[in-house]
């Protein structure tokens, strides 16, 4: 009997090991580039804000208009087409818990889009964006206010850039951190 349980616990810690959690960061400081006004101005409007960033440091973006009811941004075949090919979702790997520091207002959650497991703040599906996730581009946010694929493309951006301890995660417990963008490798 005592071995039975003492099996049970291990599976549940191995279980637990096997699920990892997923964690928004806010990176502050991040030189982000609102890609509207670049594209009119002389010189790029240039920024330096507290941003929310992925496990890997890399900020993340919504688009504006969708939620998980009405997805604009789709995976297709046609490069033309294929906003993925560009805006990758921002996929938790593993079954494990979602948090964020409540420097990142709103509530997490996850939906299926395309088969794959994509990671929402208030209904609303996150992204990455492609030249931010290239070596050369990691000191840069540089899709704010992009518009692309039939509307715009929003930095998600955190309060001051400090974390506090205490609610706001959907699941699992709230993270603490905060991570120097880029992230360093």
């Amino acid at each position: 009997m005592l071995l039975g349980v003492a099996a049970a616990a291990v599976l549940a810690v191995a279980g637990l090991a096997l699920a990892k959690s997923f964690t928004l960061k806010v990176a502050k400081n991040v030189h982000v580039t609102n890609a509207a006004a670049a594209m009119f101005a002389v010189r790029p409007v240039n920024t330096h804000e507290a941003v929310a960033v992925g496990p890997s440091g890399f900020a993340v973006y919504t688009f504006q208009g969708e939620t998980t009811h009405h997805i604009i941004c789709k995976k297709t075949s046609s490069m033309a087409t294929n906003c993925w090919g560009f805006w990758p979702p921002v996929s938790p790997s593993g079954s494990g818990p979602v948090s964020k520091p409540s420097g990142i207002r709103g509530t997490l959650g996850t939906f299926k889009n395309h088969g794959v497991t994509q990671l929402t703040l208030n209904g609303q599906p996150l992204y990455y964006f492609t030249p931010d996730l290239k070596a050369h581009n990691k000191h840069q946010a540089n899709g704010d206010e992009l518009k692309t694929f039939g509307s715009i493309w929003h930095i998600v951006k955190a309060s001051g850039g400090q974390s506090a301890s205490g609610s706001g995660t959907s699941t699992g417990q709230s993270t603490s951190s905060t991570t120097p963008y880029p992230p360093s490798y």
